[in-house]
């Protein structure tokens, strides 16, 4: 999918190890995201100028974790300059800074090199980022001000063409949407914080999600992860992505969305008629629950996709050209013992997927951060056209709201013949296969062993006309400044917002 011949880029510009007060080394964090981003920026803690004192002297870990950082500069910069590479991979130089006040702020630079400073006011970071060609991202919002939750009263959008309205905290669109903060002590949504309340305001922002993982794992599912319409993987498009506010924030699966009026780009400012025409596009990872068009935070149209059967193959029906499609088949791993029965354990996997009778597309990895491990590394490699080789890891130990599976997608052109093949080495030896005609109806389990050990899902087919969406229609607005975007759930869960369009409608 493209958006004016554009590329739709993943990253994460928001995520932690242990060079502040994470875990993890930074080598580490590069191979990671390299293994299933397209872009990342490490911000390490840097500083919290009005941090008030802590029960027990506790502030220490936040103060040594400083520290570190500031020590590990020269290196930081060097890690990064040498993880960018144009055409494959864009690394981004950045950090963190904290405020009660002023509400923490991520600041990310276009170039290798760039002094680490410690300002005690908010005009003096953003005088900074201007300085270094940077820009500054409010992280999550929704806290009360005061609180390290965003302050609309100080916000400017010279160098902040974006916010974060998702991460491993929750989601901050809206303060009754899916996806509640309760992951740290600052409290719940505050609704004079929310990203539709600074709309309201009258400022114009984009919206992205970036983990705010501390783990080590940048890009790690359901913690937050973002798109850019790029016209190149390089730090100038990707940059130049983001400050024309062609993003999209995503909780984990990497569903691509796309808004225009009449033919304006999302983030773009416009005059128009009271009559505006909207054009969305979606493709889901999984199969959609619903696509609305949000004007000025209010639902104006809900688009839901054809009820039709899983797939347009029945089983049986004799596989032909003529009824062959797309469809997708997600293979998730992991449960096994929880902390109940103390077997709390890391599980090893190594196995191989093949399709027969299908042409394997593309494969979307859906990898979490925990359980943590410096050493262990996620690896999906192809095997010629037809196979990939995935090594893994799950456990429950720090899994993220308490899932402890990693999952693949597969994006397949087939029929109801086609076949998914599974050779296992690890955690058991085992092969197996199930052609699409059974997943159109039903999802297969599989198991490593006796209770309770681990265990795997091949879920359901989604066939393309339950995962992609494409609808124009046109609203009326009334007279004065509207903002319009687009709101993605698709049936697991999973949620995208598209950069909002804002339009002027004259008297």
């Amino acid at each position: 999918m493209t958006s004016s011949g554009r590329s739709l880029l993943f990253g994460d510009i928001h995520n932690h190890n242990a060079l502040g007060y994470g875990l993890g080394s930074l080598e580490r964090s590069i191979d990671i995201a390299q293994t299933h981003l397209d872009f990342f920026a490490f911000t390490g803690h840097s500083s919290w100028h009005d941090m008030v004192p802590m029960e027990g002297g506790r502030e220490r870990h936040w103060l040594e974790g400083f520290e570190r950082l500031k020590k590990a500069w020269p290196r930081v910069q060097d890690l990064t300059a040498s993880a960018n590479r144009d055409g494959t991979f864009a690394a981004f130089l950045g950090f963190e800074w904290h405020s009660s006040r002023y509400g923490d702020q991520c600041v990310v630079m276009p170039h290798d090199r760039a002094p680490l400073v410690f300002p005690d006011n908010v005009a003096d970071l953003r005088a900074y980022a201007i300085a270094q060609d940077g820009i500054m991202i409010p992280h999550h919002l929704g806290y009360a001000t005061g609180h390290r939750g965003v302050n609309w009263d100080v916000f400017d959008p010279c160098c902040t063409p974006v916010v974060e309205v998702y991460s491993e905290h929750g989601n901050a669109e809206e303060d009754g949407g899916g996806y509640p903060y309760f992951n740290h002590s600052m409290g719940g949504r505050v609704t004079a914080n929310t990203a539709r309340a600074g709309l309201d305001r009258g400022f114009r922002f984009g919206f992205v999600a970036s983990s705010d993982n501390h783990r080590g794992f940048p890009g790690a599912y359901g913690e937050g992860v973002m798109g850019v319409w790029a016209q190149s993987l390089s730090r100038d498009a990707i940059m130049d992505a983001i400050r024309a506010r062609r993003t999209i924030a995503l909780t984990g699966d990497r569903i691509s969305a796309d808004i225009s009026i009449n033919g304006a780009d999302m983030g773009q400012s416009i005059q128009a008629g009271r009559a505006v025409e909207v054009d969305v596009a979606v493709e889901g990872r999984s199969e959609l629950d619903w696509v609305d068009i949000l004007v000025d935070g209010v639902r104006a149209e809900r688009f839901t996709t054809t009820r039709r059967p899983r797939m347009a193959i029945v089983a049986g029906e004799e596989p032909s050209a003529a009824n062959s499609s797309v469809f997708q088949v997600r293979f998730e791993f992991g449960w096994g013992p929880w902390g109940d029965l103390s077997l709390d354990r890391i599980c090893d996997w190594d196995f191989e997927i093949g399709v027969q009778d299908g042409r394997l597309l593309r494969v979307f990895p859906c990898l979490q951060s925990g359980p943590f491990d410096e050493e262990r590394r996620h690896r999906i490699e192809s095997v010629g056209d037809h196979a990939v080789r995935v090594q893994s890891y799950t456990g429950r130990d720090g899994a993220y709201r308490g899932n402890p599976n990693q999952s693949i997608v597969f994006e397949v052109e087939g029929d109801a013949a086609t076949v998914f093949s599974l050779a296992m080495h690890a955690p058991t030896s085992l092969t197996e296969s199930v052609c699409a005609a059974e997943l159109a109806g039903s999802s297969i389990a599989g198991f490593t062993g006796p209770f309770p050990a681990e265990s795997f899902l091949w879920h359901r087919c989604d066939p393309a006309a339950r995962t992609t969406l494409s609808r124009r229609t046109t609203i009326d607005l009334d007279p004065g400044n509207h903002y319009v975007y687009a709101r993605i759930r698709q049936r697991n869960g999973q949620m995208a917002w598209t950069s909002p369009v804002f339009v002027e409608v004259g008297a």
